[in-house]
């Protein structure tokens, strides 16, 4: 691998690992680039302290730690063509940094860092145990003791009720999208031993989960069997145990990580969903960017897809034509008045300290609300340009996606109602139909 810097290309920054720890994942580009500085590190006897410590794989987080080595390797005789003006001084990746120590790997493109940016966020990466959503609200269970048990159980749900358990970076749920079942058995269709080998005596439930009706995204109380199996999985610590150690395994897989993926490009799921934001932003005479991109990305993860009035465009236009003389650029205009006109239905502040981070950068300094900023900064503040580098001049094309048919004539049809009379009794009355609202303080 040559180690040589290409001083015909201009130094522009890939990303920007400063103000917060940024979460790329551990199988992502950046997890490489980190690997590879570690190893070029301490080939330059700068390799303390660690990035990567010895014998352990890079997580994909960049925080100081990263952006000290760079700031080391600069010292080292192959970087000493680096610009002396180059962002690389400040500890950030850049394209002359990043072709120095990974070679003819291609730069991490704007889906690449759109994607980092949304993980940030969600922070449930490939490899991480899977998050259980029921009671969401209440500290035991969120802390996941498993301590929390019985009828006499207090269950506070009011932020995410329908999802019962979420895995993975994009959120992927078995409750309201059953993205969890359907990623499951298409790596079933491909590598049943492997899920034979996760889940063990576990198995055949899984097999059963798969088909086990649920309630969509408006029903989720009650007598669901979907969401009493998982709730018998919760409550019994030691199937939860093995739900949760076949999940986190599987996330190590490049067949299951396929799946995963192909899976949101359907257009039944995330695919459709960023076609009609794009639709959208046409209508309103914009084209869509690269920071478009990972907005609508972040909101289809997140939220969903845009507003489905027929009033939705017009009142967006609306808000435009008199938000863009504030903003420095048109498309900035456009995601703050969606933002504003389209909440998060039970996680408005997340919502909207999401929404804030990809526009924040094209908003002189005072023009936006002191509710905004403090949102923003209390969460997780990360934005768009200042820390990914991307950009509202360029460009990020979408393609037609397949549709979920497409996997085959025996998908599972999640009509089933089948319970052991274990499961049947395993769920309080609490946890089916929980406290919508937060715990008191």
């Amino acid at each position: 691998m040559s180690l040589a810097v290409p001083s015909a290309r201009a130094d522009n920054i890939i990303l920007n690992p400063a103000r917060y720890e940024i979460l790329a994942g551990r199988y992502s580009p950046f997890a490489a680039f980190q690997t590879s500085l570690q190893r070029f590190l301490d080939g330059c006897g700068k390799g303390a302290p660690p990035i990567v410590p010895a014998g352990e794989d890079s997580t994909g987080r960049l925080g100081a730690a990263t952006r000290y080595g760079i700031q080391r390797a600069l010292d080292c005789p192959a970087l000493r063509d680096v610009p002396a003006d180059s962002a690389a001084r400040s500890g950030m990746l850049t394209e002359a940094v990043w072709h120095a120590l990974m070679g003819e790997a291609p730069v991490p493109t704007a889906q690449d860092r759109a994607h980092a940016m949304v993980l940030s966020f969600e922070a449930t990466d490939f490899g991480d145990p899977p998050e259980w959503n029921l009671c969401q609200d209440g500290e035991r269970s969120r802390q996941g003791t498993g301590k929390a048990t019985g009828n006499d159980l207090v269950c506070y749900n009011e932020s995410d009720p329908c999802s019962f358990v979420t895995w993975g970076p994009r959120g992927a749920t078995a409750g309201a999208g059953q993205e969890i079942q359907l990623i499951l058995w298409m790596v079933s269709k491909r590598d049943p031993a492997l899920l034979q080998k996760a889940f063990g005596a576990e198995y055949p439930n899984l097999r059963r989960f798969f088909q086990l009706k649920g309630g969509g995204k408006s029903k989720c109380d009650g007598d669901i069997p979907l969401k009493r199996f998982v709730c018998a999985v919760w409550m019994d610590q030691t199937r939860r145990k093995v739900w949760e150690q076949a999940l986190t395994g599987l996330g190590h897989s490049a067949l299951v990580r396929k799946a995963y993926e192909e899976l949101y490009a359907l257009s039944d799921f995330d695919g459709m969903k960023l076609h009609d934001y794009y639709a959208v932003w046409r209508e309103l005479g914009l084209k869509p960017s690269e920071i478009d991109y990972a907005f609508f990305l972040d909101r289809v993860t997140h939220l969903g897809g845009p507003p489905e009035e027929d009033s939705a465009v017009t009142r967006l236009g609306e808000c435009l034509r008199e938000e863009r003389t504030k903003a420095l650029t048109p498309n900035a205009a456009a995601r703050r008045c969606l933002a504003q006109q389209q909440p998060h239905e039970t996680q408005p502040e997340f919502r909207l300290a999401r929404d804030v981070a990809y526009y924040l950068d094209s908003y002189p300094e005072g023009a936006l609300s002191e509710r905004e900023i403090r949102t923003w900064a209390g969460y997780v503040p990360i934005s768009a340009i200042y820390n990914f580098g991307l950009s509202d001049t360029e460009t990020v094309p979408i393609h037609e996606a397949p549709v979920l048919a497409s996997l085959g004539i025996d998908l599972p049809q999640a009509q089933s109602g089948e319970l052991t009379s274990a499961e049947l009794k395993a769920c309080p009355a609490s946890v089916l139909s929980p406290i919508r609202r937060k715990p008191p303080r």
